[in-house]
């Protein structure tokens, strides 16, 4: 039996038991929309919250730096890519203070290198006491908008999504257990055909990632209406809100739909849900089982 013959049996399951695939694919398909769609507008918000937020310094991040031992402090600074920089006079005025000759100021052209400086997670390697050596962000607070949507992602995608996929993967196991049930005289007619035990699985769990497939274009297509409805309403709010905490950028469009790394951890978690769900019912497939469901017939 060739893979493309596996694949014609595994979708006729899928269109035989149309409704029940369906059903299966709209309740999978709405609990991961949901967390997709939080997540593009959390990654939105957080692209148009630093536009405003960079728009004062052209995206550069300065970081004023305090410690006893400065050469530790200025390794610090070269190794995650920021360089010394020197104030000048419109950028001192705009600080209103005198900023003491102990203090090194460092300016880095990326902000995820200048959030790794900030975060002195290196403070075991290098042996110093985080708590003395101070770390302020300079006119702008792109650090602080950085930090507020990682510490939120941490805290909400990953437990959600593990939720998830256990929800998803006993739904699939509910829909194959049922079609199990179902198709006890299919499987003495695929192995009449031909098909060995190894085919039988392969076939069914092809109907899985077929299931989850369309549960994937369902929930990204729900994820995006959702984003785009919550940016028609959240509009005119944002414009008035970031225009109030950033009063001298200019209006950037609050488009609340972005993508990372996540989306994608999301979309490889509902395929998760396949082969553990498969797992569920492995042992359906016994001999003993099958031989079970015939006699009860």
């Amino acid at each position: 039996m060739t893979f493309k013959e596996l694949f014609r049996l595994s979708h006729r399951e899928f269109t035989v038991y149309k409704t029940r695939s369906r059903a299966t694919i709209v309740t999978i398909g709405i609990l991961f929309g949901v967390l997709l769609a939080a997540l593009l507008i959390f990654q939105g918000l957080e692209n148009t919250t630093l536009k405003y937020a960079k728009d004062a310094t052209n995206g550069e991040v300065y970081l004023a730096s305090s410690y006893d031992k400065a050469s530790l402090v200025s390794d610090r600074i070269q190794k995650f890519g920021g360089v010394v920089a020197t104030l000048n006079d419109e950028q001192k005025a705009e600080i209103g203070e005198e900023i003491p000759e102990s203090v090194i100021i460092a300016k880095f052209s990326s902000l995820d290198k200048a959030y790794e400086y900030y975060s002195k997670s290196d403070k075991k390697d290098l042996h110093y006491n985080s708590d003395d050596y101070q770390i302020v962000e300079l006119f702008s607070n792109q650090i602080g908008v950085y930090k507020y949507f990682r510490d939120k992602n941490k805290d909400f995608i990953r437990p959600i999504s593990l939720v998830l996929v256990a929800v998803s993967a006993f739904i699939l196991a509910f829909t194959m257990a049922h079609l199990i049930a179902s198709s006890t005289k299919t499987f003495v007619l695929y192995r009449s055909i031909g098909a060995s035990k190894g085919q039988l699985l392969l076939i069914y769990f092809a109907y899985l990632l077929e299931l989850c497939v369309w549960a994937a274009i369902f929930a990204i297509a729900l994820a995006l209406v959702l984003a785009g409805i919550a940016t028609a309403v959240c509009w005119k709010q944002l414009l008035i809100q970031l225009a109030t905490i950033y009063p001298s950028a200019p209006n950037f469009w609050p488009i609340l739909i972005g993508v990372n790394l996540q989306c994608v951890e999301v979309i490889l978690c509902m395929f998760l849900a396949a082969p553990v769900s498969f797992l569920l019912c492995l042992d359906q497939f016994s001999s003993k089982k099958i031989a079970q469901k015939l006699k009860g017939d």
